[in-house]
C-alpha cells in the first residue's frame, strides 16, 4: 500500500508548492511549519489555484466535458476515440478519469491545509487571513462540485492528509453536495467584490458557482439516485438543509445568478470580443488571436497561463488550442503556424451542432443573423505559405502556386473534378479554404482559385471527402482556444486563460432556475438578452432589425422548455466545459443517441444511460484502498 500517497488526498502538506503569484511557476517544496506564517499560508493558497492547471489546459478537461456528447464528436487523430463511441475504451483504467479525480484531490488536501492551519496563523492582517480562508473554501467546493457530477458519491475528507493512507470510503451525493453549498455559502462575505490579481476568487465567482450547485442539485434525486439509496445518498430521501427542497433550489439558485447580473460585471457588446482581439480586415469567421487583456467585463473567474519564459514549466502550458481544430496546412496557399494552430483534429461539431446556430436572416445568407457561429468556428483561412520565422512552417514555392493537375489530388480541389489546371498565385492574405456552411455548387468552385468545403448535410459525414463536403479532416475549426502567443508552430504550450465562469453562463442559469420554478416569463427574459446580443454585428446596418428579428416567433418559440435551453447552451458555450455536465445535470441523455451518429448503438456506438451518466471510478483507488471494491465500490456498469 506504499503507492496509495499518489492518490489525491493522501499527498503530504510538505509537497505543496509555493508561487509569488498565480501565473509563476512553482518554485519548489518546503517543509510543513512554513505553512504556519502568513507568507507561507499565502504560498498555500497560490499553491491551491496552481494545481488547477494540472486539469484544466490539458485535454482530459476538454474530453470529459466536450468529447461524445450531442454536440461534438471525433476526428480523425487521436487514440482515445473510444471517449466519443462509448466503446470499451472508456473504463476504470482511462487516464482521463484517474487525472481529474487525483487533481481534483491534491487541491482539496490543499484547501484543507489552509483552512485547517489558517486559525494558528499570527501576524497577518485579519482581513486577509479570512479572505484566504474563504479562497481555499471556493477552490474545495469548485473540485468537490466537479467530482460528485462526474464520479457520484465521492471520498469527502474535510482535514488535511500529510501521510499515505489506505482506508477510505465514498460519501454520499447529498453529503457531498451539502458541503460544497456551506462552503460557499461561508466563503461569500468573506471574499471582496474585485481582486487585485487576476484569477483569484471574487464574491460574484462564488455566487455563480453556488447558483450552478444549487440548479444542479435541485434536479435530485434522479431515477438511479431514488432506486438504489443506499449507494447514492445518506438516507431514504435526499438530503438538504433544513427547509431546503428541490423547488427552493431552484429560487434559490435563480436569486444568486440574478446577484451576479446586477453586477459589476456586464455582457460583452459583441460575442466575438468575449475571446477574440479585435479581428480587423480579416473578419469574424477568421482565427481568433488572444486579446491582449483576457480580464474583460464578462469574465468572472478564470484559470490563468502564461506563456512568459520562466513563469510556467514546459509542458505545463495550456494546450487545448490543438483538440478541436480542422486539418488545413496540406492544403495550396497554407502553411503550418501560430494563428491558425497545430490541429491535432481530436474532435468536431455533430450535424446537429451545425445546424444549431440560425446564422442568416434568410436563404440567401447575405446577412449574419446569429453572429455566436462566426464567434465560435473558423471557416476562412487566409494564404500564408510564404510567411517566414518560428510561426511559419517552410513550404515550398510549389505550395503558392494555386490548384493544378498535379496538386489537385483526390476530389479535384478546388473545383472538385473539372478546370482544375489554372494554377493562379496565391498571394498572402488572399482566401485559400473557405467552408461557406451552405452549398454552393460547381459554378462558384469553378470561379475561384481557393478550396470550397461544403457541408455534409446528412449523416454519417465521410471519413474522407471526395467531393468537397466536411469530413473527419475537415470541419469548422473551433477557435475559442487557438492562441498564437506560442513560440513557434509545433509548440504546446499555450498561455490562454482558460475562461471557467463568465456572466453570458449566469444569464443561462438563470433562465433554467427561472423555468424550474415555473416562470416562463422570466425564463424568457434571460435568453432574449443574450440573442439580442448574439445579433448585435459591430454596429452594421442591419443591426437594430436583427435584433428584433431574432426573438420573433419565426426565429424562438414563445414557450422555453429545457430543450431549447440546451439549444441555447449550446449556441452560447460552445467549447467552454460545459456540455457533459449539462446533459447530466438535466438527464437529458437522449441527445447523444438522438444526435451523436457515432455514439448511438442505432449506429455502431455504444452510448449507455444506465452506465454512462456516471464516470468509473479510477481502478487505481479501488485497488489501493484496503478492502477494494467492498469498501469502494465501482460505478454501475464498470
Amino acid at each position: 500500500m506504499k503507492n496509495l500517497q499518489v492518490m489525491s488526498w493522501g499527498l503530504a502538506l510538505a509537497a505543496l508548492t509555493a508561487c509569488v503569484n498565480l501565473d509563476e511557476q512553482l518554485v519548489g517544496t518546503v517543509t510543513t511549519t512554513y505553512f504556519t506564517t502568513p507568507a507561507g499560508l499565502e504560498a498555500a493558497v497560490d499553491g491551491d489555484y496552481a494545481q488547477l492547471r494540472d486539469f484544466f489546459g490539458r485535454e482530459e478537461s476538454f474530453a470529459v466535458t466536450e468529447f461524445g456528447t450531442d454536440l461534438t464528436t471525433n476526428g480523425d487523430q487521436g487514440g482515445y476515440q473510444f471517449e466519443n463511441t462509448y466503446a470499451g475504451g472508456l473504463n476504470a483504467s482511462a487516464g482521463h478519469y484517474r487525472f481529474p479525480w487525483e487533481s481534483f484531490y491534491r487541491g482539496i488536501n490543499t484547501s484543507n491545509a489552509v483552512v485547517g492551519r489558517a486559525p494558528g496563523v499570527t501576524g497577518m492582517d485579519p482581513a486577509i487571513k479570512a479572505s484566504r480562508i474563504a479562497e481555499a473554501k471556493f477552490l474545495r467546493a469548485l473540485s468537490y462540485f466537479w467530482l460528485v457530477q462526474m464520479y457520484g458519491p465521492a471520498p469527502l475528507p474535510l482535514t488535511e492528509s500529510q501521510g499515505a493512507s489506505n482506508v477510505a470510503h465514498r460519501a454520499p451525493v447529498d453529503s457531498v453536495y451539502l458541503q460544497i453549498v456551506k462552503d460557499l455559502r461561508e466563503a461569500i462575505p468573506d471574499l471582496p467584490v474585485t481582486q487585485s490579481q487576476v484569477g483569484r476568487a471574487t464574491q460574484g465567482a462564488a455566487r455563480h458557482l453556488l447558483a450552478k450547485v444549487l440548479l444542479t442539485r435541485a434536479y435530485h434525486p434522479y431515477s438511479y439516485e431514488a432506486a438504489n439509496t443506499d449507494f447514492y445518498l445518506s438516507g431514504s430521501a435526499f438530503l438538504r438543509e433544513p427547509g431546503a427542497t428541490s423547488a427552493t433550489d431552484f429560487t434559490a439558485a435563480r436569486a444568486e445568478a440574478d446577484s451576479v447580473i446586477a453586477g459589476p460585471y456586464a455582457l460583452m457588446t459583441n460575442y466575438v470580443d468575449i475571446f477574440c482581439a479585435p479581428m480587423g480586415a480579416r473578419g469574424p469567421s477568421s482565427y481568433c488571436n488572444v486579446p491582449a487583456n483576457e480580464t474583460n467585463s464578462e469574465v468572472i473567474w478564470s484559470v490563468q497561463f502564461t506563456t512568459t519564459a520562466g513563469l510556467f514549466n514546459t509542458g505545463g502550458g495550456n494546450a487545448l488550442f490543438v483538440q478541436m481544430l480542422s486539418f488545413y496546412d496540406d492544403r495550396q496557399g497554407m502553411a503550418r503556424d501560430c494563428n491558425n494552430g497545430r490541429g491535432f483534429r481530436r474532435a468536431r461539431p455533430t450535424l446537429y451542432a451545425r445546424n444549431l446556430w440560425q446564422r442568416w436572416t434568410d436563404s440567401t445568407y447575405t446577412t449574419t443573423l446569429d453572429t455566436r457561429y462566426d464567434g465560435t468556428f473558423q471557416s476562412v483561412w487566409h494564404a500564408n505559405w510564404s510567411n517566414t520565422g518560428a510561426c511559419f512552417q517552410t513550404q515550398g514555392a510549389s505550395r503558392g502556386a494555386g490548384y493544378t493537375v498535379g496538386t489537385c489530388g483526390s476530389g479535384g480541389l478546388p473545383t472538385f473534378g473539372t478546370n482544375c489546371t489554372n494554377g493562379a498565385a496565391f498571394v498572402v492574405g488572399d482566401t485559400a479554404i473557405f467552408q461557406p456552411g451552405h452549398m454552393v455548387g460547381q459554378a462558384v468552385r469553378q470561379a475561384v482559385k481557393y478550396a470550397i468545403y461544403e457541408p455534409c448535410n446528412a449523416e454519417p459525414c465521410p471519413n474522407q471527402t471526395t467531393v468537397g463536403q466536411y469530413d473527419i479532416f475537415r470541419y469548422p475549426t473551433m477557435k475559442k482556444w487557438q492562441d498564437e502567443a506560442r513560440p513557434d508552430f509545433n509548440n504546446l504550450d499555450g498561455g490562454r486563460d482558460v475562461l471557467l465562469m463568465r456572466l453570458g453562463e449566469t444569464y443561462l442559469l438563470a433562465a433554467e432556475a427561472a423555468l424550474g420554478a415555473g416562470d416562463q416569463a422570466g425564463a424568457l427574459a434571460y435568453i432574449v438578452t443574450l440573442r439580442q446580443r448574439a445579433a448585435n454585428c459591430g454596429g452594421c446596418a442591419a443591426e437594430a432589425a436583427n435584433r428584433v428579428l431574432i426573438v420573433d416567433a419565426a426565429h424562438m418559440p414563445a414557450t422555453i422548455d429545457l430543450e431549447y435551453i440546451l439549444d441555447e447552451r449550446g449556441r452560447e458555450l460552445y467549447g467552454e466545459f460545459t456540455r457533459w455536465l449539462d446533459l447530466a445535470r438535466t438527464g437529458l441523455w437522449h441527445r447523444i443517441v438522438d444526435d451523436n451518429w457515432q455514439a448511438s448503438p442505432s449506429h455502431g456506438g455504444f452510448f449507455n444511460e444506465a452506465k454512462h451518466h456516471l464516470r468509473p471510478i479510477p481502478q487505481t483507488q479501488i485497488d489501493l484502498t484496503a478492502g477494494g471494491t467492498r469498501a469502494f465500490p465501482q460505478n454501475p456498469g464498470y
